[in-house]
């Protein structure tokens, strides 16, 4: 997608309102096929049925506005045999012009298959696979409860990294949700990715809500802050090149330096940081039509699409949703959400004085690279990955 694509949003950074979500999360799927120790859904049922059907989706999505990020997320998204439509859908109906979407890497043949089909179907739309790995591969399989994932999870993600030479919007992601189970190997686990698959885009998920062992939120933030701090200075110095491949894209990679900054900020002290967009800006739906302004606020449920008619619009400017939007001002809610954050983040004109900071260093970095002559080996190409 060009930069036009994404400039016609920058008015919501002024008015919030009047418009649904341009940050949709959409829990394509409550299933999963792992048991993952620090999964924010918590303990679930074996098989969650009654999901919406694509045709209930496609009423949904043709009631809503124009989107920037689309996340349509699980449990294990590709899971769904019809994920490829469900994108396609938002990508007709709603222009979504980011599509991020996170997986176990289980499932090589099938992730591979849909990724392919969404880039074929949607040329102009700008992808990103996150494929998770959580630590070593003993740790890592512990932690997701899956015997051999590791190995799984590695070759999903040499097979996306192939796809990227052919696909100009395409990149895969390392997501790192960082725990009291791994926090102690996070360094380790980096110099794995770096020296044997030549990551180059890592970024970290933070546990949250009311995991599964309540003891994964057991973290010593200062363990995450080290993390951070080593991922930016390799960001600094383009070891790690993030979103080089979208419009924009340094602009994305500057405000993941300003955002774990946010989040340490707020795990030590307990208390609001930004204004938080969750219900205006950013929004989230369930497998089963529940409307939610935020996927942690599960009290706060706006309302089914299924007892709207799937009328999105609707139920999204409610009298009661409304008032959730209302009670999260008010009460200036606050959280590590990092998805949300984005939203809080790059739409608040206080706040992107900071990303213009780290944006102009990124840029100069790029500059001095060029000037001495260097290669920028991560930054301008993808990692060659043998073909086997």
């Amino acid at each position: 997608m060009g930069a036009l694509g994404y400039l016609k949003y920058a008015k919501r950074a002024i008015y919030k309102g009047s418009a649904t979500p341009l940050y949709f999360v959409f829990f394509v799927t409550e299933n999963c096929n792992a048991r993952c120790k620090h999964c924010l859904l918590g303990v679930r049922p074996e098989t969650i049925k009654n999901e919406l059907t694509i045709d209930e989706i496609e009423k949904v999505s043709a009631s809503m506005d124009d989107m920037l990020f689309f996340t349509p997320t699980g449990g294990e998204p590709f899971l769904r045999r019809d994920l490829a439509e469900i994108v396609k859908i938002f990508h007709k109906n709603n222009h979504a012009v980011n599509v991020g979407i996170p997986s176990n890497g289980s499932m090589t043949a099938r992730v591979v298959r849909t990724t392919r089909d969404i880039l074929d179907s949607c040329p102009d739309l700008d992808l990103h696979i996150d494929i998770s790995i959580d630590g070593l591969p003993e740790l890592h399989n512990e932690i997701r409860g899956v015997p051999g994932l590791f190995d799984k999870t590695i070759t999903t993600y040499r097979e996306l990294r192939k796809l990227e030479r052919h696909y100009p919007n395409f990149s895969t992601c390392v997501e790192v949700t960082v725990s009291a189970y791994n926090q102690h190997q996070l360094l380790d686990l980096y110099d794995y990715l770096k020296r044997k698959e030549g990551v180059n885009t890592v970024f970290t998920l933070l546990t949250r809500g009311a995991p599964r062992e309540p003891g994964a939120k057991d973290f010593d933030i200062a363990k995450y802050e080290e993390f951070q701090r080593v991922l930016e200075a390799d960001n600094r110095h383009l070891i790690l090149s993030g979103y080089y491949k979208m419009p924009f894209g340094d602009v994305i990679n500057a405000k993941r330096m300003v955002r774990p900054k946010i989040i340490a900020k707020t795990v030590r002290e307990q208390r609001f940081q930004i204004p938080c967009y969750a219900g205006a800006l950013a929004g989230n739906m369930f497998s089963r039509g529940q409307v939610h302004p935020c996927e942690l606020l599960l009290d706060k449920e706006i309302g089914n699409v299924r007892d709207y008619d799937y009328d999105f619009k609707k139920l999204w400017f409610s009298p009661k949703a409304r008032a959730i939007r209302k009670g999260i001002v008010d009460s200036k809610c606050f959280c590590t959400y990092e998805c949300f954050l984005t939203v809080n983040i790059i739409f608040n004109p206080l706040v992107l004085p900071r990303v213009g900071r780290e944006w102009i260093g990124l840029k100069g970095a790029k500059m001095r690279y060029r000037l001495s002559g260097e290669k920028i080996k991560q930054a301008e190409k993808i990692t060659h990955v043998e073909e086997e």
